[in-house]
């Protein structure tokens, strides 16, 4: 009767724990990152009892969650990937809708200017033409403080946003070192059990942090996870993480670099192209390859317009008969490019005088100062080499760089400032320079006010293709920001819309298997209660039989 009474215990006991599962189940069916887990029963050792082994009950050996490895790093990357695209996308449209625009672009007011421009060639001698001139001219400089006003503000916030993401990262990194902690020593305690919430736990914080970058996790023999982020940069060690932070770049101090520490070790700045997908591979990616080209390229017109305009307007005489007058202000290309270089050195590259708009590239040269002394420049954009620095390039001076044999340096001229510190330098309309002088060096005799040759040279510049080796006018130059912009927003749109498509397949497939089916459950509690009774059935059974034998003994 003992035998037949523990059977009926067993079974119970084995019940009981279905049961609790099953709740625990339930209770957690909307805890993110939870997986379903499910008692994993099996028989206790039989008994031979002479005519065969006869069985003593059933026993739960563990308690598993439903996990797929492979589904569980897939699911990782698509969300990396999934928030790259999704970010980049929310960043870059305010930045396309704002250039793009036509009454907020620079487009339309370059050509209400240059339209004022042939209004005063028309009639050199009109005031009124004159005035308006003046004032379409301040409508253009406006536009360009308010685009690169605008621009300015996205950057301000994206550094902000870089500098959060770098903590969130950080607090990801901190708290997946506890949990490897704390299950080291559930792992003592439960002799090798798993612990299931403390592993799923761990593994919502991993997919937390794949939002935010990159990813890869290793799980070791001892169960610690060990976890790297963008290509490969160690996150977590064991039960230690790295720190990451931000702090202004020495060489522009508006601009923001993601330090990395982790120990007692220095911190170190990290290289934006170490860190790779997720809501902070995105925003360094943005900034690298749109925010900043923007930037410099918006710059680079205003530049462009006011030391061509500057030019042919000095040349010309005004109705005052005043001379020399520049147009535009606020462009001031006398400051050397300056840069370190690997040794520490700074070096120095200085513009050509005068500055030449047309040879003026947005590109990056890289110097290399060779074994033997001899100084290479290279162009990053096309890879062309340049040996003779006593030779300006690209409308810059290389002839006093100095470099030890060996050392390298990086020169990026940026000309986004001059976006905002463009202005009119003219304030009365009569010095609008529309007359030409003479070969002799004065103004035509009867000429006069109705000289309009400086004038119809001013307009001309509209049309004038002398930006990128004479290949672009201001508009047409306007025109590739424009696309350059468009196109990128059109591939992020798209990756955007495709890689969600595919994370929430993902998610979908990882749910079916390890989600919460709470009509499942449902049917389980059902089943594992009729079990339950069951198993008291036969415990009742045997104490009615154990009763029975007491009175005939009796």
């Amino acid at each position: 009767m003992a035998d037949f009474l523990n059977i009926g215990l067993t079974g119970l006991m084995a019940a009981q724990a279905k049961l609790t599962v099953a709740s625990h189940n339930i209770a957690n069916a909307d805890t993110p990152g939870y997986s379903r887990q499910s008692a994993v029963q099996t028989t206790q050792p039989s008994q031979y009892m002479g005519y065969g082994y006869v069985g003593q009950g059933a026993r739960v050996v563990d308690v598993q969650r439903s996990y797929d490895q492979f589904l569980q790093r897939q699911l990782l990357q698509s969300q990396s990937q999934a928030s790259y695209y999704q970010i980049y996308r929310d960043l870059i449209a305010p930045i396309d809708d704002l250039i793009a625009d036509p009454d907020l672009g620079i487009s339309s007011a370059m050509a209400q200017f240059f339209d004022s421009v042939n209004e005063v060639a028309n009639n050199p001698s009109s005031i009124p033409a004159r005035q308006t001139m003046l004032s379409q001219s301040e409508a253009l400089v406006n536009r360009f403080h308010l685009l690169s006003g605008r621009i300015n503000e996205i950057d301000a916030a994206l550094q902000q946003n870089v500098s959060l993401a770098t903590q969130q990262i950080t607090q990801y990194g901190q708290e997946i070192a506890r949990l490897n902690q704390e299950i080291t020593r559930a792992l003592g305690v439960g002799n090798g059990a798993a612990p299931n919430d403390l592993l799923d736990q761990r593994d919502q914080a991993l997919a937390e942090l794949s939002k935010l970058v990159n990813v890869h996790a290793v799980v070791d023999d001892r169960g610690i996870m060990n976890v790297f982020i963008g290509n490969g940069q160690a996150l977590v060690q064991g039960m230690e993480s790295a720190t990451l932070a931000t702090r202004p770049d020495p060489a522009q101090p508006m601009r923001t670099q993601v330090t990395y520490q982790i120990g007692t070790g220095a911190a170190q700045v990290l290289p934006e192209q170490l860190i790779t997908g997720g809501e902070l591979g995105a925003m360094l990616a943005f900034r690298r390859d749109t925010l900043e080209p923007v930037q410099d390229q918006l710059g680079f017109l205003a530049l462009a317009l006011a030391v061509k305009f500057n030019e042919v307007h000095e040349l010309g005489y005004g109705l005052d008969g005043s001379t020399g007058n520049a147009y535009f202000s606020g462009i001031d290309l006398s400051q050397p490019v300056e840069t370190t270089g690997s040794a520490g050195s700074d070096v120095t590259v200085s513009f050509v005088s005068p500055v030449d708009p047309g040879a003026l590239r947005l590109d990056t040269y890289i110097i290399l100062s060779e074994n033997n002394g001899t100084l290479r420049v290279t162009r990053q954009s096309d890879g062309k080499i340049f040996d003779d620095l006593t030779q300006p390039i690209d409308g810059l001076d290389f002839s006093s760089v100095v470099l030890e044999p060996g050392e390298t340096a990086v020169i990026a001229p940026t000309y986004r400032n001059a976006a905002s510190t463009i202005g009119v330098a003219i304030t009365d309309p009569r010095q609008i320079a529309a007359a030409e002088e003479d070969p002799t060096g004065t103004v035509a005799p009867g000429s006069g006010p109705a000289d309009n040759r400086n004038a119809l040279k001013l307009a001309g510049i509209q049309t004038d293709k002398f930006l990128y080796d004479e290949t672009a006018t201001l508009q047409s130059a306007y025109a590739r920001t424009v696309s350059m912009v468009g196109a990128k927003a059109s591939e992020v749109i798209n990756g955007a819309t495709a890689s969600r498509a595919l994370h929430e397949q993902i998610q979908a497939q990882r749910d079916s298997l390890a989600g919460v089916n709470l009509d499942e459950e449902a049917a389980n509690l059902i089943r594992f209660q009729q079990a339950y009774l069951a198993a008291s059935k036969v415990m009742q059974m045997s104490q009615r039989l154990f009763d029975s034998v007491l009175a005939i003994a009796s």
